[in-house]
């Protein structure tokens, strides 16, 4: 005797998917070892160092203000984002749930589609409060187009390090996850040159990260090419490339090993 399945209705299909977005952004949500460093770490280092440190050369230079707003909004996206995957992806791995998920009636890609937009969901909250600070200042010196358009590179710019996330939390255990998470992350944050300038003889490696290639693209949203090194389809292509690589390790690790 066999087992007749039916496909999910598409109706029932989106309630799914709606209702693991939505719990899985009220657990990070309330989880206020995550929810405060991830949202008042970025804006308060961008209080200390673009006004009370470099307020005066901000003043005299707007370029700088420019410079320092796009490095702390990669800064607030990114690390949102990989922190809001990477730990929880791998306790909840560690713990089996994964495994009773797939055991569950409900369609397979519900839990990793949650993950992804909890991710980006975190990014921009992150990144929200910069964004108001820097247009209620006049800090950045940017006009309303040029904060539409970098805030929509910013956003979109969360996916490749939600991929990255998920890549951490199914290759490491639920304990190692945070380490190898900044192990990952912190390296390219300051070697990028996103923060500050870089002597000449590190401009080489920049190309290697992917927070400098998010960097370029906020620039080129925002029509700020001073700080502009490569084509703008250069830094798509391989944000696109680092996108995909991470997907598909993490993909062959769920699927070898729940």
């Amino acid at each position: 005797m066999t087992a007749l399945t039916h496909p999910m209705p598409m109706g029932r299909t989106r309630a799914v998917y709606a209702l693991e977005i939505r719990l899985e952004l009220v657990r990070l949500l309330r989880m206020p070892a995550f929810a405060l460093p991830m949202f008042l770490l970025p804006v308060a280092t961008y209080l200390l160092f673009a006004f009370a440190v470099a307020g005066e050369a901000v003043a005299k230079d707007p370029d700088a203000g420019r410079f320092m707003f796009g490095g702390f909004s990669v800064m607030a996206v990114t690390m949102a984002a990989l922190f809001a995957t990477c730990p929880n992806l791998a306790m909840e791995r560690e713990q089996g749930l994964l495994t009773l998920k797939r055991a569950q009636p409900a369609p397979p890609g519900a839990w990793l589609t949650a993950k992804i937009v909890a991710g980006v969901a975190c990014g921009a909250l992150a990144y929200l409060p910069i964004l108001v600070l820097a247009a209620v200042t006049g800090q950045a010196h940017l006009s309303g187009a040029q904060f539409v358009a970098m805030s929509a590179v910013l956003v979109a710019g969360t996916i490749p390090f939600c991929a990255l996330g998920v890549m951490l939390g199914a290759l490491t255990s639920g304990s190692a996850a945070p380490a190898y998470a900044n192990l990952a992350y912190l390296p390219g944050l300051y070697l990028s040159g996103v923060f500050f300038p870089l002597p000449k003889s590190m401009h080489f490696q920049t190309v290697f990260w992917p927070h400098f290639h998010l960097d370029q693209l906020v620039f080129a949203a925002g029509g700020v090419d001073k700080f502009r090194w490569i084509a703008p389809e250069m830094a798509v292509a391989i944000l696109l490339g680092f996108t995909v690589l991470c997907s598909g390790v993490a993909l062959y690790r769920l699927k070898r090993r729940g």
